[in-house]
């Protein structure tokens, strides 16, 4: 009790704290010219129509303008003088003194008004980046620290409010001073300074941590320690306490922590704060300060350069970078704990694949978190993978899967005992990412026999490989006038629309389609009911993430909402009776969970993948895995754009009727691209030589009244044509001959018998 304690008490003393201070200079208005006035239409409002009598005439005033007008109900004549702004072409120096003049909230605010938009956005997005631009200029910097030794107190303070807005990388620039022993004599004023910089210059400060020299190192803690930036304190525990660290660092760092929390922990208690704050920090129970964009800049080291670098994160991505590296310092000081191990690696490769962005592969050269994950056994990878799954964190369950493909084998993977293994039931998990990295590392262990759960492998991959090559959403419920102007919106918003009258036959089309990018569902639905059938969507693996719409008739609407609050992939809305009211639905299911979302264009990635790993699985004689059940999702992959070559690829290895009749199909349809037709016939002569023909009399007298009609068309189609005649044609020559052989060796054996 009394160690729990002591973590507890250390816990409290490194609560993080985030001073956030800005100063803002102000600035002469912008230089202004003439501009021709705008037309605007006749104000119905008298205070609207005496404002306009003001005329506006130059940059600023029409920004004032813009967010007055809007105040009095009128931002459409509010976005007319943010359009005239734009098209004034605004030089960077006019720019960025108009937004130090009215200050960035003003622009901000006008941003964040969908009624303003596009115009304030794209307004605020280039004054903000021409202040930031003119702020971190490093002539500017470098002019800024060399007045510092100014010995006029006003002109250092003005110098200090200069470098304060140039943030990281005036801290950066002031690190290199002091880095630099030919400049010692300006350390003492840039080293208060920087004390003074206090919260910007904490992340900066803390990025130089991770710098390879010593001497950074010690100055940015020593800096810290200054400041009395107790937030800090959690991240020097590891050096103050690692064996493996500079004894230089680790001292300076003892020091720091003794300064900020009162004592020094040991390693273990260190560990376990380490421990606890990254666990929090992963499972989001810890927040994280942000922005007005809900954005986090975090620091590092770039050594090529040897300066601090700084990376603006999403505040969920930026909780899995601060939690993956306390995690690593926790590590360090305790690489035998297993929990603590697990977090370490969970958090380094969710990190890693956020970064990286889901929707890409991990990269897994040397030093990369994939290749540092892979220096452990399979036993800890796979009790990784199993906690992943278990917290819910696919990223890192993937890449663990990844991982297991390359260092495993499939007896300690997939055989152990008579369950299906973790890796096997990683293979019907919810989310695709996670589904397809554990089929992808099925594959690559090559099992020469059936395994618990093998069946699973082809099913799977089926459903990954039926795409249709388009985007997709499913309707459901009675067929009305709304639904029917729903399915035009939805079309016209490049979607391909699927319509269900009961919930069971919207269950049916959802497990057969990888292309459903969401469902929008009247609950006046039935057969099963709407909570039945929500149930029933997330108990299936290839559902339980579809995004779902329900659309609530009049007086029905608390009923759906009710429902929706207890389903995170489920929304509520109020039945639709316009264009924009659809559109906008779609947006907040589009919207939803981005992290997971999978976009069309990665979807008919795994779609070409799956068919890879299909025709690997295929082309294994006596393999422990039953292709043919992926045989209707084949089919449908056959003609979808992109992907019918990998398709041709599996269907070459199935000896079945119906997949010598879809090749011979393509290769003889004029209209397919000539590379895909020759695929097809190559990979049905193949499909022949292995299996025989397998087409009926009746397909057959059909390919050859497609040669006999051949005869307008181009040279191409007719040799396709006429050597998908020779392929069935030549295993009855053969047999022809071989036959006639026989009855040739018959009368040569008889005419011999005579002979004696």
């Amino acid at each position: 009790m009394a160690n729990r304690y002591r973590v507890l008490t250390l816990l409290i003393a490194l609560l993080t704290l985030h001073p956030t201070a800005t100063v803002r200079a102000q600035a002469p208005d912008v230089p202004e010219g003439t501009i021709p006035e705008i037309d605007v239409p006749e104000p119905d409002n008298p205070r609207v129509a005496e404002f306009l009598e003001t005329n506006p005439r130059t940059p600023t005033q029409w920004a004032r303008a813009a967010s007055i007008l809007t105040d009095l109900g009128r931002p459409d004549l509010g976005r007319d003088f943010l359009k005239r702004i734009l098209d004034a072409k605004l030089e960077e120096q006019q720019m960025a003194e108009l937004i130090r003049r009215l200050g960035s909230p003003m622009f901000t605010g006008m941003a964040a008004n969908p009624d303003l938009l596009p115009e304030a956005k794209q307004l605020a997005n280039a004054l903000l980046a021409a202040v930031n631009r003119q702020d971190r200029d490093p002539r500017r910097l470098a002019a800024l620290i060399a007045q510092l030794q100014d010995p006029s107190p006003d002109a250092r303070r003005a110098a200090l409010v200069g470098l304060r807005k140039g943030r990281s990388a005036a801290v950066g620039m002031m690190f290199g001073v002091l880095a630099n022993p030919d400049r010692a004599n300006e350390h003492r004023n840039v080293r208060a300074a920087l004390v003074q910089m206090g919260s910007d210059a904490v992340l900066p400060l803390m990025g130089m941590l991770e710098s390879p020299d010593p001497r950074l190192s010690v100055e940015a803690i020593r800096v810290l320690a200054a400041m009395n930036a107790r937030q800090t304190a959690i991240y020097l525990l590891g050096p103050s306490t690692s064996e493996s660290v500079d004894p230089t660092v680790r001292a300076a760092a003892a020091t720091a922590v003794r300064r900020l929390v009162g004592r020094l922990p040991g390693k273990r208690e260190a560990a376990a704060v380490l421990t606890e704050r990254a666990k929090a920090y992963f499972e989001g129970s810890q927040p994280i300060p942000t922005d007005l964009d809900g954005q986090v800049e975090i620091s590092g080291w770039d050594e090529v350069n040897r300066q601090v670098v700084a990376k603006t994160y999403p505040a969920e991505v930026a909780a899995l970078v601060v939690a993956a590296r306390l995690a690593g310092d926790a590590h360090a000081l305790a690489p035998d704990d297993a929990e603590v191990r697990r977090l370490y690696l969970a958090t380094m490769l969710e990190a890693a694949a956020y970064e990286n962005g889901l929707d890409r592969p991990l990269p897994d050269g040397e030093g990369t978190a994939l290749a540092k994950a892979a220096e452990f056994s399979p036993d800890v990878i796979e009790d990784l993978l199993e906690y992943a799954i278990a917290g819910d964190h696919a990223a890192a369950a993937a890449a663990s899967a990844q991982i297991l493909g390359r260092i495993g084998t499939a007896e300690e993977l997939l055989r152990r005992d008579a369950r299906p293994s973790a890796l096997v039931r990683a293979a019907r998990h919810a989310d695709r990412r996670l589904r397809l990295a554990a089929l992808r590392a099925i594959v690559q262990l090559q099992p020469t026999g059936p395994f618990p759960g093998s069946s699973y492998v082809p099913e799977s991959l089926a459903f990954f490989a039926a795409s249709g090559g388009v985007r997709r959403v499913l309707v459901a419920g009675p067929a009305t006038t709304s639904s029917r102007q729903l399915a035009t919106t939805l079309v016209g918003m490049g979607f391909e629309v699927d319509s269900a009258v009961t919930g069971r036959e919207l269950v049916r089309l959802a497990i057969v389609s990888p292309d459903y990018e969401f469902a929008l569902i009247d609950t006046a639905i039935d057969r099963p009911p709407i909570h039945l059938l929500l149930q029933r969507l997330r108990h299936d693996s290839r559902t339980a993430t579809l995004r779902v719409g329900l659309t609530a008739r009049s007086g029905s609407f608390d009923r759906a909402d009710r429902i929706a609050q207890d389903d995170p992939m489920t929304l509520a809305f109020s039945r639709p009776h316009t264009d924009r009211a659809i559109r906008w639905q779609v947006e907040q299911l589009t919207g939803l969970a981005p992290e997971t979302f999978v976009a069309h264009a990665e979807r008919q990635r795994q779609a070409a993948e799956a068919l890879r790993l299909l025709a690997q699985l295929s082309s294994v004689e006596d393999g422990p895995y039953d292709v043919r059940r992926a045989e209707d999702a084949l089919l449908a992959a056959l003609n979808s754009p992109g992907l019918g070559i990998e398709a041709v690829a599996v269907l070459q290895n199935l000896g079945t009727p119906e997949s010598q009749r879809a090749l011979v199909d393509l290769a003889s349809r004029w209209t397919q691209p000539l590379e895909l037709r020759q695929a097809a016939l190559k990979a049905f002569r193949l499909n022949t030589q292995a299996h025989g023909i397998l087409l009926s009399t009746a397909q057959i007298n059909r390919q050859y009244d497609r040669y006999n009609q051949s005869e307008h068309l181009d040279a191409s189609t007719q040799q396709i044509l006429g050597l998908i005649l020779d392929c069935i044609e030549v295993p009855s020559q053969i047999a022809k001959q071989v036959a006639e052989g026989e009855a040739e060796e018959e009368k040569q054996e008889g005419e011999d018998a005579d002979g004696e």
